[in-house]
């Protein structure tokens, strides 16, 4: 039995790729009301194709917990996976319909050209499905475009939100400096295998005048001094924002590190710097303003405020919303063990286990 995703990008709804369904789905009383939001009740039939949807998308994930993956409690907090994906879909569902009901507030809409096409591809998902692999997804025409028709409003609500958000980023905020370095650690080695060798005390004896070797060698060849003896020559950019409001310095490096680096004129290389549980590290400053990372990090500010202000408007929304779920309900809907995604359509064996 062959399910075709949706996918939405952009402005664009169209058929993707081929899975294969196992299992009988859901035995559901579509007509029931799950949710309301403000007044707005919410079918069953549709919360349950919308979760039994998502439920294809984790059949990656079958491979690497097996075929129980959804009774598996893979978050830690005492429910399954099953519990963790529906409650998301039921937060989906509240967010969709609170954007569609502001978007009058950005000047948001669906063209007649993008309701037919969302039409077109529903029409295409039922066509293209056998009538088991529909009963099994508890899909229907109304249930596609409904799904489809709440995507892109979610969409075009997001690029409309965001798009209000500052995007104006200074030099100075965004500004990151590049150093490259060499680490001797004094614990321990990875071998060829990728297992962790620690050092016995006679080798840990025998590094000790290394690491000033390689500083002394480093400062006429970087990366020659580090191959010699056999280490790797790493590069790490940061800003000011290395340093947190405490002072700590946040990242991948110690403080020790980073206030050598800073104290380097460009391409100056520093001395064994020691770091206690973690080795030594011979530290050249690359450039005072890396203008390529500086770009990054100007997009990374920007990408956060944005995630900032949606986040924002739309807990704002939901704090003034009435929201309400029918927990016996919602509890009907289960999914099937085995969602098996099929890459190439025309090598796809399908077997199933059970007659629905």
């Amino acid at each position: 039995m062959k399910i075709k995703r949706i996918v939405s990008m952009l402005l664009a709804v169209t058929t993707a790729a081929a899975l294969t369904l196992t299992g009988c789905g859901s035995k559901i009383d579509a007509a029931a009301v799950v949710a309301n939001l403000d007044g707005q009740d919410i079918s069953l039939g549709l919360a349950n194709f919308m979760a039994q949807y998502t439920a294809v998308t984790y059949s990656m994930y079958a491979s690497y917990f097996g075929e129980n993956m959804w009774e598996q409690d893979l978050a830690g907090d005492g429910g399954t996976l099953e519990d963790s994906v529906k409650s998301e879909i039921l937060e989906e569902i509240e967010l969709d319909y609170l954007l569609e009901a502001h978007t009058g507030e950005y000047g948001v809409e669906l063209t007649q050209d993008e309701l037919d096409e969302i039409d077109a591809a529903a029409e295409e998902f039922l066509s293209e499905n056998s009538d088991k692999a529909i009963r099994v997804m508890g899909a229907s025409k109304e249930y596609v475009t409904e799904m489809l028709r709440l995507r892109l409003i979610q969409n075009k609500m997001y690029s409309a939100i965001t798009a209000s958000a500052d995007a104006t980023v200074s030099d100075e905020e965004a500004a990151q400096k590049t150093i490259s370095y060499i680490k001797v650690s004094t614990a321990g080695y990875y071998d060829e295998d990728s297992n962790y060798i620690a050092y016995t005390d006679e080798e840990k004896a025998d590094l000790e005048n290394t690491p000033g070797e390689i500083a002394e060698l480093a400062k006429e060849d970087f990366e020659a001094a580090a191959e010699g003896y056999g280490y790797e020559v790493n590069t790490y950019s940061y800003g000011a924002d290395i340093i947190d409001e405490e002072g700590n310095v946040t990242g991948a490096l110690s403080s020790q590190v980073i206030e050598t680096a800073n104290a380097l004129e460009e391409g100056e290389v520093s001395e064994a710097v020691y770091v206690e549980g973690d080795g030594y590290f011979i530290v050249r400053l690359d450039t005072a303003f890396d203008e390529a990372a500086t770009e990054e990090k100007r997009e990374e500010i920007i990408s956060q405020r944005q995630t900032d202000k949606y986040s924002e408007v739309t807990e704002a929304y939901k704090d003034a919303a009435s929201w309400t779920v029918y927990d016996e309900v919602w509890e009907t809907v289960h999914f099937d063990e085995l969602y098996n995604i099929v890459e190439d359509e025309a090598e796809a064996e399908v077997t199933e286990s059970t007659e629905a």
